[in-house]
């Protein structure tokens, strides 16, 4: 018995990731335009999921000060799918939508329903471009998202490491 080869396996996947992610707009269409137009679509949060903005500095701060690769490790803890948005100086972890829980501090936020998201093309998984968004942790499967409880571990433990309080 054969099995298919692994890039029909990542591109079936991947087509199935770019539905999911679709599917939070009202006209999925909008985008895949807008994935093939800027390589970046802005969907909706609140339905499907939602995210925690986490600022460079929190991650980085978590990850020690010798670079990204150790920041990309602390961010797969999360066991879910992180973009980083290097214009903006900040990284997204997605997660099941809940309401909003307390106040983060002043490197992270929880944004749902009513805020939205610039999520890249599936498969855009490392920098290409200087100040262009890519999957510092790609979703693994359509609906895959970060443990909240995680991420709030990971705001906690930057936080104090910055010296700041944030409620608990």
């Amino acid at each position: 018995m054969s099995s298919a080869p692994a890039h029909i396996l990542t591109d079936t996947k991947n087509a199935a990731i770019s539905v999911w992610l679709a599917n939070s707009l009202h006209r999925p269409s909008d985008a895949y335009t807008q994935w093939a137009d800027r390589r970046l679509a802005v969907l909706a949060l609140g339905s499907k999921f939602c995210a925690f903005r986490l600022s460079d500095e929190l991650v980085h701060g978590v990850g020690t000060d010798s670079g990204f690769s150790l920041a990309s490790t602390t961010l797969r803890t999360l066991d879910g799918p992180v973009i980083h948005d290097p214009g903006g100086r900040r990284f997204y972890a997605l997660v099941p939508p809940a309401p909003p829980g307390p106040d983060l501090g002043p490197h992270a936020a929880y944004l749902g329903l009513g805020h939205f998201v610039g999520v890249p093309r599936v498969g855009e998984d490392e920098q290409t471009e200087t100040w262009a968004s890519y999957w510092a942790v790609p979703m693994s499967w359509p609906g895959t998202l970060c443990d909240p409880a995680r991420v709030l571990r990971l705001i906690r433990a930057g936080t104090a490491l910055l010296g700041e309080g944030a409620d608990s």
